[in-house]
């Protein structure tokens, strides 16, 4: 009778522990955040790599992700005899025992799975946003999040043209076809002038914000009764000149590139129009059509810059990827002009990757193929691995403009319908 009795006893207090099993959400939470970052991650890398290797690129998003976890505890009496036994009786369980314990008594199965979506990027409103070219109010936002100019204005120039006492030269980095050093340039200046100059000079974006009653608002007398229209809300860009920008990266640019500053400026620093802050109407230009480049004039000589798209500068940076992995040189049809001063210092390398003067970790982006540092990102390709190292400061803070960038282009709606893939660990 005591064995029953325990028997049961311990039963029982299996069971109010397997009640006591619960799934811990901040650790799941925690787990799914952190493997999402690093997929997402992994597959802006992927894309760049891509990239390097004139490969087409390709954009899928996790839209959705559902972890679960199912834990089923039974238990019950085990099979026993019950009254009592008659003389010369056989048994009618096996191995005549009064109780019988199996694995129907007590049991216990826990199954963890996570089911996510997997949705393709690679639609018609994703790419009409993606291969549009980036506008002042998007350019606007990366520098007040606090980007570095001189990175968003290698990542976002695709090419300047710069027109003085009637002659134009166009500057555009394309290692090794060119690398943006016009044939005939009096000065020698190339591209990597044009971003330090722009940088110096504190080159940024501006706006206005304009209200204008509706129609029906006019109507009824502005109100906002019936018949009241709402108001429409039109935002006005521009270029314009910062000083305290221009201070603050002067402070930290080289003696040797703000010797040349007011040089190749052509115009003295007073004469940086316009100011930022300073009076303007937008509404005389409102109705003009607007071109897809950024025009401004500073003194007598005009700038028309021509911005790429969130497609350019994937392969952009690609292209600089490739240049340095394969050591290419220039080709014969790259001109690259002579030092400007052959007695001071060897100041920049035109022909060398794009470098930030004003960031600690100048280099505007470092990977490293079949490397064993400690990676922030990592993926592979036909040719090896590739990392991106952790001290790579400027090269992560790509990263997260790529994903910001990504996700401005995609919405909802633009997320094609695909199967659900289920993972059982």
């Amino acid at each position: 009778m005591w064995l029953r009795v325990l028997l049961a006893g311990a039963g029982l207090a299996s069971l109010l522990g397997a009640c006591a099993v619960i799934d811990p959400v901040d650790s799941r939470y925690d787990t799914v955040g952190r493997s999402l970052a690093r997929a997402r991650d992994d597959a802006i890398f992927l894309n760049l790599v891509r990239a390097s290797h004139d490969y087409p690129l390709s954009f899928t998003t996790v839209s959705n992700v559902t972890p679960s976890l199912t834990n089923t505890t039974s238990f019950g009496l085990p099979s026993f005899l019950v009254g009592p036994q008659f003389p010369k009786a056989v048994p009618l369980t096996t191995p005549y025992t009064d109780a019988l314990i199996g694995n129907s008594t007590a049991s216990n199965a826990t199954a963890v799975s996570t089911n996510f979506s997997v949705s393709t990027q690679e639609t018609t409103a994703f790419y009409e946003g993606f291969l549009k070219p980036i506008d002042l109010t998007t350019l606007d936002y990366f520098i007040r999040q606090g980007y570095s100019h001189e990175m968003l204005f290698w990542l976002f120039t695709d090419s300047v043209e710069i027109t003085s006492r009637g002659k134009t030269y166009g500057y555009r980095y394309e290692p090794p076809n060119d690398y943006g050093c016009p044939q005939g340039e009096p000065r020698g200046r190339c591209f990597i002038d044009f971003v330090q100059l722009a940088t110096a000079s504190g080159l940024t974006v501006e706006e206005k914000t304009l209200q204008k009653a509706s129609s029906g608002a006019e109507k009824s007398g502005g109100g906002s009764g019936q018949g009241g229209g709402k108001a429409t809300t039109t935002v006005f860009p521009r270029f314009c000149f910062s000083r305290v920008l221009a201070l603050r990266a002067q402070r930290s640019m080289p003696r040797e590139i703000l010797a040349q500053f007011e040089t190749d400026l052509d115009v003295p620093g007073a004469t940086l129009t316009p100011q930022c802050g300073g009076a303007w109407n937008p509404l005389s230009t409102a109705n003009v059509p607007q071109a897809d480049t950024f025009s401004f004039h500073v003194g007598q000589v005009s700038f028309k810059i021509t911005p790429r798209s969130a497609y350019g500068v994937f392969e952009f940076l690609g292209a600089v990827m490739k240049a340095e992995r394969e050591h290419l040189v220039p080709l014969p049809s790259a001109f690259i002009p002579p030092r400007r001063d052959p007695t001071g210092p060897p100041g920049r390398d035109v022909t060398g990757p794009p470098t930030l003067s004003t960031a600690t970790d100048q280099r505007l982006i470092r990977v490293v193929q079949d490397g064993g540092a400690p990676c922030f990102s990592h993926t592979w390709f036909n040719d090896g691995d590739y990392c991106v190292p952790e001290d790579a400061t400027t090269t992560k803070r790509i990263f997260g403009l790529l994903a910001q960038l990504i996700a401005i282009q995609t919405a909802a709606s633009d997320l094609s319908i695909t199967p659900i893939v289920r993972v059982i660990q």
